[in-house]
């Protein structure tokens, strides 16, 4: 029997009073070939209501198989639009996979850890990248901030720009900005943004402000990349003419860092079309603030030395490593601090990745038992060359965002500090999109030795002047 008779014989089972019109058999054969609800209009469409959910089943589509035939109407619609999309397989999964293009690949062999998950992982990866790659003696970095102005970029990468990002988050495609979009989303329920942040009295109920946005410099940004960073990252577009722009840099920064940050690492020049930029602000009381003001002997490399601590006994999650103690300090029930001390002899950038997320784990799993707590207060600034720091990452191609560009500066602003009140900080991170007319050269040719000199017609090839320079810099 064909698929034109099996559907016809279905669907009469179902409507046996109604003839079967040819156009909603075609749409059944339609919907059986490639699992996706059509319903058609006027007359048909009442036929449609009532055999379209046996119709699909002939397919196979197990999302609507799930819905009850008493199902709200709500419920049906639901399902019908999640049978819509197309199944994972039919999703891209090229390497490189423009952006939007459906591609939720995720990298071989992790398939049971959720996206979300990976997209923590790369950005702790990333960070403490940053972290290692710093020559200070206190070094500080967001990583959160730091992975979402890469992600925001990938929105617009093409070619092996795409491909290098990609492989820095661990993520591609759809997959990649449904994480970072779930990510942020776990935090927006602090989402406020004061004009102001006191560190000696931070808010009791915290504080995390996230805000993303491009700055368009006499430029026009591509719609599609505009499309999908509003989509994912609730990002914004502005813009501005070059003698603006700087001034519009700064006053974003100051504002959406609650004056923690004041200005833009940005020096935006003639050749820049866009300002990709990432802000945090964090402002958080302890759950169980520090009662004693202390002084702590702190060993450095040129000595002991006594710095400012506070110190208190605390109902707080410890655990210990083969290299490293920690405890974890919480602001309330989701948001803490964790503190990971080094054993003897050990850097605290000698500890790998792996070893930072065994401490938060182990962390995670510890029952909280009392624990005196004696930490240095401090209050940390630093701005990091993102782009020296992770040399790795190509930025070469963001096509996506202009045509012909690619990421100029790459700078990350980070502030944070430690009282015995609580924590506050904030981070800036930017990208400089940049157009260059200049093509790069395939090879070099320095002319550093004698050498023939000919002008010449080309259409006859007859010499004009011809010259054997051995000394350019002797005179006649």
């Amino acid at each position: 029997m064909s698929d034109h008779d099996d559907i016809r014989d279905a669907l009469r089972r179902v409507t046996p009073e109604l003839s079967v019109p040819d156009g909603l058999l075609a749409g059944a054969r339609e919907r059986r070939r490639r699992t996706r609800s059509m319903v058609t209009g006027g007359a048909v469409a009442a036929v449609a209501l009532m055999v379209v959910p046996f119709a699909l089943n002939l397919g196979g589509n197990s999302a609507l198989d799930a819905v009850p035939a008493s199902a709200p109407d709500s419920d049906m619609a639901a399902a019908h639009e999640e049978a819509a999309k197309p199944p994972p397989a039919a999703r891209a999964t090229e390497p490189g996979a423009v952006p939007g293009d459906g591609s939720s690949d995720q990298p071989a062999g992790e398939g049971a850890l959720p996206a979300s998950d990976l997209a923590a992982r790369a950005s702790q990866s990333l960070g403490w990248e940053v972290i290692q790659a710093g020559d200070g003696l206190n070094r500080v970095v967001s990583p959160s901030s730091l992975s979402m102005s890469l992600a925001q970029a990938a929105e617009g990468a093409e070619g092996a720009s795409l491909d290098s990002i990609d492989a820095a988050l661990g993520l591609t495609g759809d997959a990649r900005s449904e994480a970072f979009a779930e990510l942020r989303e776990s935090l927006l329920k602090y989402d406020s943004l004061p004009a102001s942040v006191d560190a000696d009295d931070p808010p009791e109920t915290p504080v995390v402000h996230q805000a993303s946005r491009i700055l368009a410099i006499d430029a026009e940004i591509k719609q599609p990349y505009l499309d999908r960073i509003s989509r994912f990252y609730d990002a914004t577009a502005e813009s501005a003419t070059l003698p603006d722009a700087k001034a519009n840099l700064d006053a974003w920064v100051e504002e959406h860092t609650a004056g923690l940050i004041e200005e833009s690492a940005i020096e935006p020049s003639p050749d820049t079309v866009a300002v990709l930029q990432d802000a945090l602000l964090f402002a958080a009381s302890w759950e169980t603030p520090f009662e004693r003001d202390i002084t702590v002997p702190f060993r450095t490399a040129s000595g002991t030395k006594g710095v400012p601590a506070v110190s208190q006994t605390l109902n707080v999650s410890y655990a210990e490593g083969d290299r490293w103690t920690a405890v974890r300090l919480p602001y309330d029930d989701q948001l803490a601090a964790e503190v990971i001390l080094p054993r003897e002899g050990i850097s605290p950038t000698d500890l790998t990745t792996e070893e930072l997320e065994e401490a938060e784990q182990a962390l995670a799993a510890a029952v909280p038992e009392p624990v005196e707590v004696a930490m240095p207060t401090f209050d940390l600034a630093v701005t990091s060359n993102l782009r020296e720091a992770l040399p790795q990452i190509d930025l070469s191609n963001l096509n996506g965002i202009y045509s012909g560009a690619s990421a100029g500066d790459w700078m990350q602003q980070a502030k944070l500090i430690v009282s015995a009140r609580g924590t506050v900080g904030a981070a800036v991170t930017e990208m400089e999109v940049s157009y260059s007319g200049r093509v790069e050269p395939s090879r070099t040719f320095h002319v550093d030795r004698p050498y023939v000199f000919r002008v010449l017609d080309t259409d006859t090839s007859w010499p004009l002047f011809l010259a054997a320079i051995s000394d350019p810099s002797e005179a006649p």
